[in-house]
């Protein structure tokens, strides 16, 4: 069990009391407020508003004005587009609303997903070789392009021009497409860096619909918008706490019949539809037809008006998921046997792990296990023959994708972001990699960064817990990255009752402190039962929610980690 270094946060008293007065809300909201470094007037009303007027003008990205010049000409000139997308929930999403929106306009448009097992990841000649003989005229990247430039050159050779629309980082060079939308580019001025593929995809139709507004576009996309947000994690502040606010209202009384179909096949019990819910449950089903199957099933689910086939799309769906969780499982067991089995590695800040027998489709995911498992960055790669496909995941202060960089002689290809890659490697390098990466590891990483950490917002009282808390904590959703769930402790309190559930799985317990009985659960954290017992005196690190079962209402403490008091 890895020990976890606790992180209080600190915060200036005064500034917190003129917080609570100002706004009319309890000091611990305005703490949580203040830890997020929202602090000044402006941006805590803009937080709590979260109003429409706060998104930002979508020509103030780089190369917004070409873009939309090049898609009305082919509009004038009755030529055919082509979107281009990634496989995953982000890619899926940004295809569907560019798709949807551009045929409401009258354009002739197609879509392309590249197969994942036969074509990989990102923009090739083949695809583009097809796409062309389709009789296309422009290529519209959705969530991919940005370090395409020899495809983009290509491209322009045979006769089409690329626009690119995307949100990863970029490399020292940036393709010459007729126009390169990346809010990360360094010479892009927008504002705001962290929209998902699909925000930066309805910024494209922001700007080429002159005569939709804000409001009656996000009315008709917020929804698919915030699928593609939550399930790309990214940081939900800004222009994304917005769009997901709006798509979560819009998302249980959604207009897309595939969307509908497949929140009604995978939510049971009227389920509160939560960044969670969006993040565990309807996003692992759309990424499992990319993953295993054929993601343009997926898209597809989206566009269709027919009732009938969209449940019978969101119900193929989850039968993939589940042959995927199954795949996943029997692929972590073999990593951790391999760890096992590799004494050496215990070294190794970077773990990196090769497999001949596995789906390259689900590497991504497992990697993301053993990262948690382990709190070390980790590259699985699956062999295939003289090559391997691989995707890696980082811990917080680890730049993944600098360090790919850095390794970039020994790759054949590779994309991503900071705590999330994928790359592709011949399989005589993957030794040599690993050597690689370890030796630039050791140089940029601080052995203090591989402790996990629980980052804590204020040491509270029980009497602080109650319904009208959580209520008000609540208000401050979405949580998810950059705004995290609000996490708080309580020192010396007793165990009064403790259990498992889920075969052991998950942590159950009951606690006492001032004549305070608390409900506690600890998912994941099972393996806590065989260190503490009735009567210890603990203190517990925890967000706060709300269980609802059959109609009673408690709070419900979410553990996140348990010491022992010290004696």
């Amino acid at each position: 069990m890895l020990q976890k270094k606790w992180l209080l946060k600190e915060f200036d008293k005064n500034r917190v009391v003129e917080i609570s007065k100002e706004f009319h809300v309890s000091p611990l909201t305005s703490i949580i407020l203040y830890n997020r470094g929202i602090r000044e007037s402006k941006d805590i009303a803009d937080f709590l508003k979260c109003d429409l007027s706060s998104l930002h003008d979508p020509y103030l990205l780089k190369d917004m004005d070409k873009a939309v010049i090049r898609i009305r000409e082919a509009q004038n000139n009755n030529e055919k587009i082509t979107i281009y997308g990634d496989y995953d929930v982000d890619g899926i999403t940004s295809i569907a609303i560019l798709y949807k929106h551009l045929t409401s306009m009258g354009f002739e448009v197609d879509y392309y997903i590249p197969d994942r097992i036969q074509e990989g990841y990102g923009v090739n000649r083949d695809a583009l070789d097809k796409i062309k003989a389709n009789g296309t005229k422009v290529v519209i990247t959705v969530d991919t392009g940005i370090t395409a430039v020899e495809e983009t050159e290509y491209a322009k050779s045979i006769g089409m021009d690329i626009i690119i629309t995307d949100h990863h980082e970029c490399k020292e060079t940036i393709p010459e497409a007729y126009a390169a939308i990346d809010p990360k580019r360094k010479d892009c001025e927008y504002p705001f860096k962290n929209l998902a593929g699909v925000g930066v995809a309805f910024k494209l139709i922001q700007a080429l619909d002159e005569n939709a507004s804000v409001k009656e576009l996000m009315e008709k996309y917020s929804d698919l918008i915030c699928l593609g947000t939550v399930a790309d994690i990214s940081p939900l502040v800004d222009e994304n706490r917005i769009i997901v606010t709006k798509g979560l209202e819009k998302f249980r009384n959604t207009e897309n019949i595939g969307l509908k179909a497949l929140i009604d096949v995978s939510i049971t019990n009227n389920k509160a539809i939560t960044t969670s819910t969006i993040g565990y449950i309807i996003a692992p089903r759309i990424n499992a037809s990319g993953r295993l199957g054929c993601a343009a099933r997926s898209v597809e689910m989206f566009l269709t008006s027919d009732v009938e086939k969209a449940y019978e799309l969101a119900n193929g769906l989850c039968e993939e998921n589940t042959i995927r969780q199954q795949t996943e499982q029997k692929m972590f067991a073999e990593a951790l046997e391999y760890i096992e089995n590799n004494p050496q590695m215990k070294d190794d800040q970077v773990l990196v792990i090769p497999h001949e027998n596995w789906h390259h489709g689900i590497v991504g995911i497992v990697s993301s296990k053993i990262t948690e498992k382990f709190y070390k960055p980790s590259i699985l790669f699956a062999i295939d023959g003289d090559e391997a496909k691989g995707s890696g995941r980082s811990i917080s202060g680890f730049n993944l994708f600098g360090a790919l960089e850095n390794s970039s002689d020994l790759l054949e290809k590779f994309g991503g972001h900071e705590l999330a890659a994928g790359l592709s490697i011949k399989t005589e390098n993957i030794e040599k990699f690993r050597a690689a990466i370890n030796a630039h590891t050791f140089e940029k990483i601080d052995e203090n960064a591989l402790i996990p950490t629980v980052s804590i917002d204020a040491v509270i009282k029980p009497s602080y817990i109650t319904m009208e808390t959580v209520d008000e904590i609540n208000k401050l959703q979405p949580f998810g990255v950059e705004n995290p769930l609000p996490v708080f402790a309580v020192r010396n309190i007793k165990i009064h009752k403790i259990s498992t559930m889920s075969e052991n799985k998950h942590l159950r317990m009951t606690l006492l402190k001032e004549g305070k009985f608390l409900d506690a659960v600890g998912f994941g954290m099972g393996e806590y039962y065989n260190f503490l017992k009735e009567g210890d005196f603990v203190e517990v690190a925890f967000g706060l929610d709300i269980n609802d079962y059959k109609g009673f209402k408690n709070v419900q403490l979410i553990l996140k980690d348990i010491k022992l008091m010290e004696e």
